[in-house]
């Protein structure tokens, strides 16, 4: 009975051993965007440069024509790196830190650190963004959630979610595709400072790096 006591004990170590080297494994995606090939020096700058494109792109959408932008992965993490973190220090719940994305022809990577006083991982997920058959509804259809390369039950990571959605003031609706959760949130059609456009948004295309918007705005 000793012996065999000894035996689970040692094996429930090993257990608890490789399951925590497993939370600490670190994606290759997120290790990747965090040494970007960005010098940190010049990530306000690209940050900024992100920042002037999606206002360009908003006033180009008040104005009646077609409209377009693109923006690139190494912008977006530019920007979280040393945009966010100075002009919204308050958008992402305190364990959350060092957000990064990836986008390739087939979806979006995103990861972060979680880290609290006890313990810290990368965790990440994988998904797909589209527009769905609603006018203006852009849908982001989420698969795996990992800490490391362990699996996590997407529950809690679905509500820190819908908090920090909320937190930011985006209303988000949810639903199921094949088991999936499905996050979908709407474009407004119309600006309160221009209630007599409307704005239609038509495309959602990713490449690799790349995220490209396109769409008219109609006078009504």
């Amino acid at each position: 009975m000793l012996w065999v006591g000894l035996a689970a004990a040692a094996l429930l170590a090993v257990m608890a051993l490789v399951l925590y080297r497993g939370t600490q494994h670190v994606p290759e995606f997120y290790q990747q965007a965090l040494t970007s090939a960005v010098p940190t020096a010049p990530q306000i700058q690209v940050g900024d440069e992100f920042e002037r494109q999606a206002l360009n792109l908003h006033n180009q959408a008040t104005k009646p024509g077609p409209w377009q932008a693109e923006f690139t992965d190494e912008q977006i993490n530019a920007w979280l790196a040393a945009i966010l973190p100075r002009n919204h220090p308050q958008a992402l719940p305190a364990e959350t830190r060092d957000p990064r994305v990836k986008i390739t022809e087939r979806g979006v990577q995103v990861g972060w650190r979680y880290q609290t006083e006890r313990f810290q991982t990368v965790v990440s997920l994988s998904g797909q963004i589209y527009l769905t058959d609603k006018p203006n509804q852009v849908a982001l259809r989420l698969h795996g959630v990992r800490a490391g390369w362990l699996p996590l039950p997407l529950d809690r990571v679905l509500q820190g979610v819908r908090d920090a959605a909320r937190q930011n003031g985006v209303d988000l609706l949810w639903s199921q595709h094949d088991g999936d959760p499905v996050a979908m949130f709407q474009v407004p059609s119309r600006l309160e400072r221009y209630p007599n456009r409307e704005i239609q948004l038509e495309t959602v295309e990713l490449e690799p790096g790349k995220l490209r918007l396109a769409g008219r705005t109609e006078r009504r």
